[in-house]
């Protein structure tokens, strides 16, 4: 193996210096004192009288001129590593990522440029070419070979410096390496910890070389940290977009905050920022305005002085696309007003089928809303199969003995084990105290004669306390309940909420029972001093339970101008709810709420069975369709772990909107008769991470030098790359000696000294 003769400079720079005749430094530097102290002792007394200053200059100039023949005479030497030429590797990793665009460089130019203009253009790689072979490779999430600079883009999402590591391990792992010099802001921001295959590479003696790009601090930045919303909507439904921001040097500035689709402003709101460095989340309210999936683009307005913008835009989905109908059971007691314009609010809404099953008189019923003409032909549903079939129910002014003792078990399944809502509206039967349906109901249900006499009778009319006009209170949380919404500003939801008409009576209930919400209150009667629901609900199983005390929500509609929609955007929104939250015998998760290219997507779909039960023994795929319109189909496995669960990964490629359907069928082979598939959708948008906390990681690429023997430098430092390199000792230099007596620039300077000692002391007039 052929080694490459140090540079003089180089050695005395990185070297180390001893005496070949074995004194030590510090008897050489007792030795040099002595001599000093001779020196001054010989110029007390001279032959002509000097001023201090020239005995100085005298003392200085003998004491240069011994000491350096006494350096000489004792024949020192610089110890140093001695670098193999051309028959060591160097691998060179770049990151390609995106926060190498960020242009906070001297000039005004991307930190990608900076490391062409200090690495390239000023030499540095080509002069350790002269001693190395260099290999080159570009990383990001995934690493790859490339034959210079020219292969970089700064187009990468995200960055993994242990990923890259590993990936030149493998690839150099048997070459004789020499070193590594890994050029980087180190934002490392996936993947495991780099410091720990740092320290690997140093067992093996591979130093590495970290090259620091960006500035430590950006000063003043607002990035959009991420985004959560719905992932599907239904129509006409207000939802909420809750937007987690990060800035530095803006506290107390107010920004901008607007939501667009397409170039339409669809939401807007100002916002005052926070602590800077600290995450703080500001909320919006949307509403789709059409029927498919839609791309939201939020976006903070940029401000003076921003360094990265790329952070203030944030793409994401909703799914409001068209799809079947929310199944409805409304059994209904007898021919009231609430019914009729409960129906009328429902009819024109496609997401919702109110199947209705009204009694009209003795053992007289009517239904409306059906599907076919046996659906309700015998009444309320006999078996399980068949109620579960809805999504919701809804129980208006109707005696308990309308039901079965089965029936009514089957209801609590219905909410409990399916995960069905369950609405009682209206006048309460007082026999349904001791039945299930006291169980799920949100508030204790009273019998009259344990109530205060102000307090009895039931929902009437006229001046009795219960049956006298109210302005119904919105509690707390209704007001800011996406279920009350009349529009999706706070101050013009309240004022629309003051122009509703009043209700009239209400049903008296008992306590609001524990982990149950209200919504709606009436303004003055009480009950056990807690003001009396109006609108109350809780959870119940796997489902929903709510109440509604009055039966005088029509008035909403009747008592105002034709042309308002209010009363019919609250039943909708109530009925929603009540149904949307029932599990469907396929569910689609997945496991990140937002996407970027190049990140691989975990689907998990949940599976039941006609009882609602988790099936292990179906057989699913999942089609992809992506941006391209390109589809894939892969099976999805069981998870022996989780019942009824199926799973399956793929990678995304490209920016857009991906569809997926799962598709399913039994282990014999037959589909299912019903809920057989599903729809979802996900976007993958630009990564925000290379741009939040985009600032270099001095302290991680310091570590990363320091654990595996080499150096950390800074960008504008990358000139003193190659003698850092030469002179680093690694698993293929070697110890070399460079003797210092007989340097020609030694001699000089020694005739040199002595002839200024000649020369001043025939100046001065001494012997």
């Amino acid at each position: 193996m052929q080694y490459a003769e140090p540079t003089l400079f180089g050695a005395l720079l990185q070297g180390q210096l001893k005496f070949a005749f074995g004194v030590s430094p510090l008897v050489f530097a007792a030795i040099a004192g002595l001599i000093v102290a001779a020196v001054v002792v010989s110029y007390f007394k001279t032959t002509r009288p000097l001023s201090k200053a020239w005995k100085l200059f005298f003392i200085s100039l003998r004491s240069s001129v011994l000491m350096l023949i006494l350096f000489c005479l004792l024949r020192p030497v610089i110890i140093t590593q001695q670098a193999s030429q051309q028959d060591t590797y160097l691998g060179v990793l770049y990151d390609d990522s995106r926060s190498m665009s960020v242009t906070d460089m001297a000039g005004s130019i991307s930190r990608r440029e900076a490391v062409n203009e200090a690495l390239i253009r000023n030499g540095v790689l080509d002069e350790l070419a002269e001693s190395f072979q260099l290999r080159s490779f570009r990383f990001d999430q995934q690493t790859e070979r490339i034959t210079g600079a020219d292969g970089l883009s700064a187009e990468g999402t995200a960055s993994s410096i242990s990923q890259a590591l590993e990936f030149v391990d493998a690839q150099l792992g048997g070459l004789p390496l020499g070193g590594l010099v890994l050029v980087s802001d180190g934002a490392d921001n996936t993947g495991d910890d780099p410091v720990v295959k740092a320290q690997a590479f140093g067992a093996r003696q591979i130093p590495i070389f970290t090259v620091g790009v960006g500035q430590e601090a950006i000063p003043q930045d607002i990035g959009i940290v991420d985004v959560n919303s719905n992932r599907t909507v239904l129509e006409d439904t207000v939802f909420t977009v809750s937007a987690g921001l990060k800035h530095r040097g803006y506290e107390g500035h107010e920004v901008e905050l607007t939501v667009r689709d397409g170039d339409s402003v669809v939401a807007s709101r100002t916002v005052t920022l926070g602590e800077e460095g600290i995450t703080r989340r500001y909320e919006l309210e949307l509403a789709p305005e059409r029927p498919q999936a839609i791309v939201y683009d939020l976006q903070v307005a940029l401000q003076r002085g921003e360094i990265i913008e790329q952070n203030n835009t944030y793409s994401f989905l909703v799914d409001n696309s068209d799809r079947e109908p929310l199944d409805i059971l409304y059994i209904e007691g007898h021919p009231r007003n609430e019914y009729k314009f409960i129906r009328r609010a429902v009819e024109p809404d496609s997401s919702l089928r109110l199947a209705t099953y009204l009694q009209t008189g003795p053992e007289k019923y009517y239904r409306q809303g059906i599907e076919s003409p046996t659906e309700l032909s015998e009444g309320f549903p006999s078996d399980r199969e068949t109620l579960f079939q809805y999504e919701a129910l809804v129980l208006g002014d109707i005696e308990q003995s309308f039901f079965s003792v089965e029936q009514l078990q089957m209801i609590q399944g219905f909410v409990a084990d399916r995960g069905g809502g369950l609405l009682m509206s209206g006048l309460i039967d007082p026999e349904f105290i001791t039945t299930p349906i006291a169980d799920i109901l949100p508030v204790s249900l009273v019998e009259e004669g344990f109530l205060p006499s102000y307090l009895q009778g039931g929902i009437r009319r006229g001046s009795h306390p219960t049956g006298e006009l109210f302005t119904p209170r919105l509690t707390r949380s209704g007001e800011f309940s996406p279920l009350l919404r009349l529009a999706a500003e706070d101050g013009e939801n309240s004022y629309l909420w003051r122009q509703l008409p009043q209700l009239q009576g209400i049903q008296v209930t008992g306590r609001i029972k524990p982990g149950a919400s209200v919504l709606i209150e009436h303004p003055l009667l009480q009950y056990q001093d807690q003001a009396l629901p109006v609108l109350a609900y809780q959870r119940y199983g796997s489902g929903r339970s709510m109440v509604l005390t009055s039966a005088s929500t029509w008035r909403w509609q009747m008592m105002m101008d034709s042309r308002n929609q209010s009363h019919e955007i609250l039943w909708r929104q109530l009925l929603r709810w009540l149904a949307v939250s029932a599990p469907e015998r396929i569910s689609i998760e997945f496991d990140r709420e937002f996407y970027n290219v190049g990140d691989e997507v975990m689907v998990s779909a949940t599976v039941l069975n006609e009882e609602y039960q988790p099936d292990n023994n179906a057989t699913l795929y999942l089609q992809t369709t992506d941006p391209l319109d390109q589809i894939t189909d892969s099976p999805m496995q069981w998870d022996i772990e989780e019942e009824g669960v199926y799973r399956s990964r793929f990678t995304v490629a490209q920016e857009g909107v991906y569809n997926l359907l799962v598709d399913i069928a039994s282990a014999a082979g037959e589909g299912s008769r019903d809920g057989s598939q599903k729809e979802a959708a996900i976007v993958v948008i630009s990564s925000l991470r290379e741009y939040n906390d985009a600032a270099m990681d001095s302290g991680l690429l310091s570590r990363i030098a320091e654990i595996s023997g080499g150096s950390f430098f800074s960008l504008d430092q990358a000139s003193e790359l190659v003698n850092a390199i030469e002179f680093t000792p690694n698993a293929y230099s070697r110890e070399v000696q460079i003797d210092l007596w007989d340097q020609p620039w030694l001699l000089a300077l020694l005739i040199t000294l002595l002839c200024i000692d000649w020369i001043a002391r025939r100046l001065r007039g001494l012997s």
